[in-house]
């Protein structure tokens, strides 16, 4: 790996951190509203991006992520997430069942 890719990763890592605080900032002590103002382009930008980079890291790694999420996300959160995801590939639990029990 170059120099210039380690500077993009340390970079890329540090806009991440930046970016979570500023989630966190606006989902602790919110009002309903505050995030539905976000544009919902953006977050399609946000959780676009992160699953590009998700897939990409696991394939460049050939390691399996069984943790993409920290403990601070709760059920409620990963299930609404998945459920976008599946739907927004016109994909079902079947077809979540076939992709899960793939081996690596």
């Amino acid at each position: 790996m170059s120099l210039s890719e380690l500077t993009k990763g340390a970079e890329l890592a540090r806009q991440a951190t930046e970016l979570e605080a500023q989630v966190d900032a606006l989902l602790n002590g919110r009002t309903p509203q505050e995030p539905a103002e976000v544009p919902a382009d953006a977050v399609r930008s946000l959780v676009t991006a992160a699953a590009r980079l998700f897939t990409a890291h696991a394939e460049a790694t050939g390691a399996r992520v069984d943790e993409p999420l920290r403990s601070d996300v709760n059920p409620t959160e990963a299930v609404e997430l998945a459920c976008a995801l599946l739907r927004a590939r016109d994909l079902n639990p079947f077809d979540l069942a076939l992709w899960f029990s793939r081996s690596r």
